[in-house]
């Protein structure tokens, strides 16, 4: 059984007949193989531009009198700057031809014995992240095969924010996110670890505000890198699982990414699209799946979770432990109501009843 995912095919050089079996459309189509003619283009129609502000030059030395060969120079060096930036900038945009990383890819696929599916259907895990928001998108979707411990597997995953009708001109937001799921075979009670290292400078990467009762204190100085959540009655199952072990392992083999378990799911997220054509991407995401991943599941299906958590895979979590309770009063809640505040108390003071009393 393979243990890690074999990330050497990214390394290797490509034959020139799996080159030619990709055929690339779209974007990557037209930029397979045209980085250099455009930078060639770009340079003859520079050039031409070059010559013909010459004559521009020489006619407005004739008009205003200046000296032609002051002008000549500074227009010179301004374009031939231009010209040079110009190139500059589309050869050190040069990235890997479209058809290599996708022959590199079918052979990262082939390899780990694993499925892939560009546009795959939306995920069936009733993840949080999977919840919210509405238009939700799910793309580059991996999954392994009986090769493995243990199933898993990795997708893009996006949905949109705000107001369903929106103006044809705006811009909508869309939050972007790269999950790995693991699946063990017994159910769990849904739990969730908010990992503190990846959290922005005010709240919490995790798209929710969960009610503070369903803290899990954490021993050691755990409490310092993580916040646990568990529904209230199921700490001791929570402890269970997510041991100081665990913890420390997705510290240090996970770092940036959330944790959620659902029923027989346990799910690694992080906010943004991971490049998932890329060696270090796939190192960083086996590290997750057979490090802190493995053990977690290990520990969901070893004999001492039987006795805390559901005996098989077909029996269902108790309902009270399927569910985690939202605040009421979320973070976002609170800065729009203290911003309403404000600006209630200027208009009083400048204009309503409190007026001159500063």
């Amino acid at each position: 059984m393979t243990s890690q995912l074999d990330t050497s095919v990214f390394r290797d050089p490509v034959p020139a007949e799996e080159i030619a079996a990709q055929r690339p459309t779209g974007i990557a189509g037209l930029a397979t193989g045209s980085r250099l003619f455009l930078a060639g283009f770009a340079a003859a129609c520079l050039a031409v531009w070059l010559v013909c502000s010459m004559g521009i030059a020489e006619a407005t030395v004739g008009s205003f009198n200046l000296d032609a060969s002051a002008v000549n120079v500074g227009s010179g060096i301004f374009l031939a700057g231009l010209l040079a930036a110009a190139v500059g900038f589309l050869l050190q945009g040069a990235k890997e031809d479209p058809r290599i990383t996708a022959a590199k890819l079918n052979r990262f696929v082939q390899r780990n014995g694993l499925s892939y599916n560009a546009d795959p259907k939306l995920p069936r895990i009733d993840a949080t992240i999977f919840g919210e928001g509405h238009h939700p998108q799910s793309w580059k979707r991996f999954r392994n095969g009986p090769a493995h411990l243990f199933p898993f597997e990795v997708a893009h995953f996006s949905y949109r924010t705000g107001s369903r009708a929106r103006n044809r001109n705006d811009r909508p937001s869309v939050i972007t996110w790269t999950y790995a799921a693991v699946t063990a075979e017994r159910r769990l009670p849904r739990m969730l670890l908010d990992a503190k290292g990846n959290d922005p400078w005010l709240g919490s990467s995790v798209p929710v505000s969960l009610a503070k009762s369903q803290q899990v204190p954490l021993p050691e100085d755990l409490d310092s890198h993580f916040t646990l959540y568990a529904p209230e009655g199921h700490e001791a199952a929570a402890l269970a699982v997510f041991t100081p072990e665990v913890l420390r392992r997705v510290l240090a083999e996970a770092p940036g990414f959330d944790v959620e378990t659902v029923d027989d799911s346990i799910i690694f997220f992080t906010r943004g699209e991971l490049d998932l054509s890329s060696e270090g991407t796939w190192e960083r995401l086996s590290q997750v799946i057979f490090g802190p991943g493995a053990a977690l599941v290990g520990l969901a299906n070893g004999p001492v979770s039987a006795q805390r958590f559901a005996s098989g895979a077909a029996q269902p979590v108790p309902p009270e432990g399927r569910t985690l309770k939202r605040r009421a009063l979320t973070p976002a809640l609170i800065w729009t109501l203290g911003g309403f505040a404000v600006l209630v108390l200027a208009r009083l003071l400048l204009t309503g009843p409190l007026n001159g009393l500063i």
